[in-house]
């Protein structure tokens, strides 16, 4: 008769036999999401910076026809298109002849009243010459807070690009409020690329990407092609954007973390390549900054989770972030520490503390069952008969149930060039060779760069460099 086996020997078996599968599984999910994107029509969204739509103070009419012809070829091809535009405040400025941008948050409203119905103009004059019908779309951060307008606003779209309609979207700045604003239109650009479940978000600018170094500065500074983890870059976000413009390099790799989660391809280029756009979305060439989607993106409401405005920060141990990935509760065993005010069925951020001290690492958010006392109370407990006993109340069992917790990288799965066989990176104008494909990665954590991305100044940091 065979020896039975031990208790913890049986354990060690099931580990070596789950392993393999998970592995088995997680790939096989992966190449599931790619066949569902590759198979369903393409939706692309276009933000175009206010550095791009004005040049020396007047709006660039010659980017503007560029962008129309661009837009309606994609729209012939079968490809849907959004238009995430900036440029009304400094169009307000320029039809009531101010050479300064407004500082106060009333002067900017009225200014981008004036300026909107200007801009709209013009686009439906340059869109109507290439028979491309448009419609105007105004969101604000509290429309897409609250679910069920974000809902309400998912069907609006879905129904105008049925329609081969090509929504030009904008903040409504005029009703906006400083604490319920997108702040810059590279964020709105990324919620709409996640609400329209977009394959391409292209983020136009006046830099050709992100750099090495601030290249106006520095001769060595070379341009980043593609980033496969975001979480590789570090990024100092103290750099502004151009005079006119919000946004700067910081804002768009931000924007780029959003999109990336959500499944959608991030490109960072200059606004004057727009004539290969299609190219990029059809043949999948490469150009400026590309920054890969993850394999299992987040979707429905998880993915609406991922793009509210956080409140507060909880800081968790590494066991946390296993538990996480493994779609787990948040309990409070797990917290290590807890900053800013928050209410319960607030929105938080998820920091895991590093085992070397470092910094902690934003990794995902979430929407919490306590207000913050309450979770710097529970940070330590071991089991929920202590929850009665700590904050007074009968509570649920966790901080945060695993159906309101999403991550920036679903799983833990890295995004993987070798899992998008249709991009190639060899026709990016850097590529001297094959050979310098494995240079163009991101692979590790890089030192901190500075970047601006409306100004001219575009900088990123990577292993190669």
């Amino acid at each position: 008769m065979a020896p039975q086996m031990s208790k913890e020997q049986t354990q060690a078996e099931s580990i070596k036999v789950k392993a393999p599968a998970q592995a088995a599984g997680a790939e096989e999910a992966a190449t599931k999401v790619a066949e569902e994107k590759k198979n369903k029509q393409k939706t692309v969204v276009i933000k175009v910076g206010t550095s791009s739509l004005l040049r020396k103070g007047h709006l660039h009419l010659s980017l503007l026809g560029t962008l129309a012809e661009t837009c309606a070829d994609l729209t012939r091809s079968g490809i849907k298109v959004i238009v995430v535009t900036s440029g009304a405040i400094g169009a307000g400025c320029q039809v009531l002849g101010t050479t300064e941008k407004p500082t106060d948050l009333a002067g900017k409203q009225a200014m981008a009243a004036v300026g909107m119905v200007r801009l709209m103009r013009m686009y439906d004059d340059f869109f109507t010459s290439v028979s491309q019908p448009i419609a105007q779309v105004l969101v604000s951060l509290d429309n897409l807070m609250e679910r069920q307008q974000y809902l309400n606003a998912q069907r609006t779209f879905q129904a105008l690009l049925a329609r081969d309609v090509i929504p030009i979207v904008n903040e409504n700045d005029t009703v906006a409020v400083q604490d319920t604003k997108f702040g810059d239109n590279d964020t709105l650009s990324a919620h709409i690329a996640a609400l329209a479940d977009a394959d391409y978000l292209f983020l136009l600018t006046d830099v050709d990407g992100l750099y090495t170094g601030n290249p106006s500065t520095d001769p060595d500074a070379v341009i980043i092609p593609l980033v496969e983890n975001i979480e590789d870059l570090d990024v100092d976000t103290k750099a502004a954007g151009s005079k006119w413009g919000t946004g700067g390099m910081a804002t768009k790799i931000e924007a780029a973390r959003m999109a990336t989660a959500s499944g959608c391809h991030t490109v960072v280029m200059h606004s004057n390549q727009l004539s290969v756009l299609h190219d990029v979305v059809v043949n999948g060439a490469s150009y400026g900054t590309l920054f890969l989607a993850v394999p299992r993106p987040l979707g429905g409401r998880k993915r609406w989770i991922l793009l509210i405005p956080a409140n507060g920060d909880i800081v968790v141990n590494k066991r946390a972030e296993t538990a996480l990935n493994n779609d787990k509760n948040l309990s409070g065993f797990h917290i290590v520490s807890v900053t800013g005010e928050f209410a319960a069925d607030e929105c938080v951020r998820l920091l895991v503390q590093e085992e070397d001290g470092g910094e902690p690492r934003e990794f995902g958010r979430a929407i919490v069952n306590y207000a913050s006392k309450d979770c710097q109370k529970l940070s330590g407990t071991q089991n929920a008969n202590e929850f009665f006993d700590i904050v007074g109340y009968s509570g649920p069992e966790s901080v945060a149930h695993r159906n309101n917790i999403c991550l920036w990288m679903p799983h833990g799965e890295e995004p993987n060039l070798d899992l998008h066989p249709e991009i190639d990176m060899a026709t990016h104008p850097s590529a001297a060779n094959l050979e310098d494909l494995d240079d163009m990665r991101v692979s590790t954590r890089s030192p901190a760069l500075n970047g601006s991305g409306g100004s001219g100044n575009g900088n990123g940091s990577s292993k190669a460099h």
